[in-house]
C-alpha cells in the first residue's frame, strides 16, 4: 500500500522547478548579477598596544614619547596640537616606569582605525605623585570623570568607543541609493565622529597615562542614538547633549554610537541616508534610541516638516519596523521641552507616546521629565541652556541622568548594562553641575582639515609596521 508521503515523491522534477520559478522566492535561482545577494564585508581585526613615556617599551608594545605627533603615515600619535610632557620614574615594569602628562590643558591621542567598536584599556598613575584623569573619546563622549590615584598606585580602566565613517556600502547595480551620508551643515564633515581614526582625550587636573591597549570588538552591543541638535555631540569642548554624557553610566560592556546631527527631522534622517548608515552597522542585540520633534515642528521647512498625527507617526513606524527586522531593540525618547517650558514640541511628544503604545515599544518620556525639571529650576533654568532651545553641557548632563533612569524603568534589556552605583535623580531636585564640565576644552578648535578623498576603508598598508600594531582583514 502506498503511503501519503510516498505519493508526494511522484511529482516530476521539472514541475517542482517550475513552481519555484513562478514563486520567485529563492535567491539561488536568480540569474542576473544584480539580483544576487551581496557578500558580507570582510572581517577586520585591529589591535594596538602603546607604552607611554621616555623609557623602553615592554615587549609587544609601541613606545610613545611626548614628541610623537600624529601623522597619517605613522597612523598614531598626539593630535590637535597637544603638548604633553613625558616623565620617567624608573622601576622594574616598563608599563609603569614612565607616563605622559600635561601641565595646563588636555592631550589627545589618535590611532588610525577601521570602522567599528573598540575595547580600550588604559593604565593610569604615577609612582611618585597623585594623578587625576578624565577620559573622553571621539566627539567628547565622557567615559570616566576624575579617576584619582595616590602616589605609587596605578589604576586600570576599560571602556568602549565607536569609530565610523560617512561612507555606506555601495548599493548593487541598478539599485537606488547612495554611498555617503548626506551632510548639509558646515563643519560636520570634519568632525571627530566621522574621521578615519579613534581619538581619546585625557583631561583633568593631572592626567597620567602609562599604557593603552585598543582591540577591535564588534561583538559587543551598540547603543545607537538618532535625533537633531538637541541630541548630537558637540564640535569641541566638554559640553554635549544626553548621549555625550551617557557612557559613564554604563558598564564597559556596550558601545555608544551617536548618529544625531543638527537640522535633522524624523523624515530627513531617513532620506539623508543617516538611517541607512545606522542600519548598515546594526546587529541583533543592539539598541536604537531615537528623539525627534524640534525640527519636525517647523512648517517653514517644507521638505522635512512632519505633522504629528500623520507623517511623524508614519516615519516613527519606519524606524520601528527596520530595527525589529534586525533583531535590535528600539526605544522612543520624547523630545525635551524648550527653555520657555511651554508646549512647543508637546504634540510630537504625545504622538510618540501613542505610537509607543500602539506598537508596543519602550518609551522614555523625556518631555514630561524636562518640563518638571525646568519648572523646578525656575529663574535659574537658563544655566541648563545655551539659547532658547539648545542645551549647555550642564543641561545635557541633567537629561542624561533622566534618560538612564528611564532606561532602568522601561528598558530591562538595556538596564542590565547600567553601572551598579548609578544614582537616580529626581527631576524636581536637579543635581549641581559635575566638575568635569569646567575643564579646559583643549588647545584651539579641534579641526583636522578636509576629509580624505578616498572612500576606501582603512587597509593594513595605511599604518606603518611597528611593534604593538596589528590590522588584519578576512579574519573569521
Amino acid at each position: 500500500m502506498k503511503t501519503k508521503s510516498s505519493s508526494c515523491r511522484t511529482f516530476p522534477a521539472h514541475f517542482v522547478a517550475l513552481c519555484l520559478l513562478m514563486l520567485g522566492a529563492s535567491p539561488l535561482l536568480a540569474q542576473r548579477p544584480e539580483d544576487r545577494p551581496l557578500p558580507p564585508p570582510p572581517a577586520v581585526h585591529a589591535e594596538f598596544r602603546f607604552d607611554f613615556g621616555p623609557g623602553k617599551a615592554r615587549d609587544g608594545y609601541t613606545n610613545v614619547s611626548a614628541d610623537t605627533i600624529y601623522t597619517s603615515e605613522r597612523g598614531y600619535g598626539f593630535d590637535f596640537g597637544s603638548q604633553p610632557i613625558a616623565v620617567e620614574r624608573g622601576g622594574n615594569d616598563p608599563l609603569t616606569d614612565g607616563f605622559i602628562t600635561t601641565s595646563n590643558s588636555p592631550f589627545f591621542f589618535s590611532v588610525k582605525a577601521p570602522e567599528g567598536n573598540y575595547k580600550i584599556t588604559v593604565t593610569l598613575g604615577d609612582a611618585q605623585g597623585e594623578s587625576a584623569t578624565t577620559i573622553r573619546t571621539e566627539a567628547g563622549h565622557i567615559m570616566a570623570a576624575n579617576i584619582v590615584t595616590l602616589p605609587g598606585k596605578f589604576e586600570t580602566r576599560t571602556f568602549y568607543a565607536n569609530v565610523r565613517r560617512p561612507q555606506l556600502p555601495p548599493p548593487p547595480q541598478n539599485a537606488p541609493g547612495g554611498t555617503e551620508v548626506h551632510m548639509f551643515l558646515a563643519g560636520e564633515a570634519e568632525a571627530r565622529c566621522w574621521d578615519d581614526r579613534l581619538t581619546v582625550e585625557f583631561n583633568g587636573t593631572r592626567p597620567c597615562l602609562c599604557s593603552m591597549e585598543i582591540v577591535k570588538d564588534d561583538t559587543v552591543p551598540t547603543i545607537f542614538t538618532a535625533g537633531d541638535s538637541t541630541v548630537g555631540d558637540p564640535r569641541r569642548g566638554p559640553g554635549g547633549n544626553w548621549p555625550t554624557h551617557l557612557c559613564q553610566f554604563f558598564k564597559p560592556e556596550v558601545a555608544v554610537c551617536n548618529s544625531a546631527e543638527g537640522g535633522e527631522t524624523s523624515k530627513s534622517f531617513i532620506t539623508g541616508l543617516r538611517m541607512d548608515k545606522v542600519l548598515s552597522q546594526m546587529k541583533a542585540g543592539d539598541f536604537f534610541l531615537i528623539q525627534f520633534g524640534h525640527n519636525d515642528s517647523k512648517p517653514q521647512w517644507p521638505q522635512t516638516y512632519t505633522e504629528p498625527e500623520t507623517s511623524f507617526k508614519a516615519y516613527l513606524r519606519v524606524f520601528i519596523a527596520e530595527t525589529k527586522r534586525r533583531g535590535a531593540t528600539l526605544v522612543l525618547v520624547t523630545p525635551m521641552e524648550r527653555r520657555a517650558n511651554g508646549d512647543s514640541v508637546g504634540p510630537w511628544a504625545r504622538a510618540m507616546r501613542e505610537v509607543a503604545a500602539e506598537e508596543h515599544v519602550p518609551l522614555i518620556d523625556q518631555w514630561a521629565m524636562s518640563k518638571e525639571m525646568w519648572t523646578a529650576m525656575g529663574d535659574n533654568v537658563g544655566v541648563a541652556f545655551s539659547d532658547q532651545t539648545h542645551l549647555s553641557g550642564y543641561g545635557g548632563y541633567l537629561l542624561s541622568k533622566l534618560i538612564v533612569a528611564g532606561i532602568k524603568k522601561n528598558v530591562p534589556e538595556l538596564a542590565r548594562f547600567v553601572v551598579d552605583d548609578f544614582k537616580e535623580m529626581d527631576p524636581a531636585h536637579p543635581e549641581p553641575p559635575p566638575e568635569y564640565l569646567q575643564q579646559s576644552p583643549g588647545p584651539g578648535a579641534p579641526q583636522r582639515g578636509p576629509r580624505p578623498a578616498t572612500t576606501a576603508p582603512v587597509a593594513p598598508g595605511n599604518i606603518a609596521p611597528s611593534a604593538g600594531l596589528t590590522i588584519q582583514t578576512n579574519v573569521p
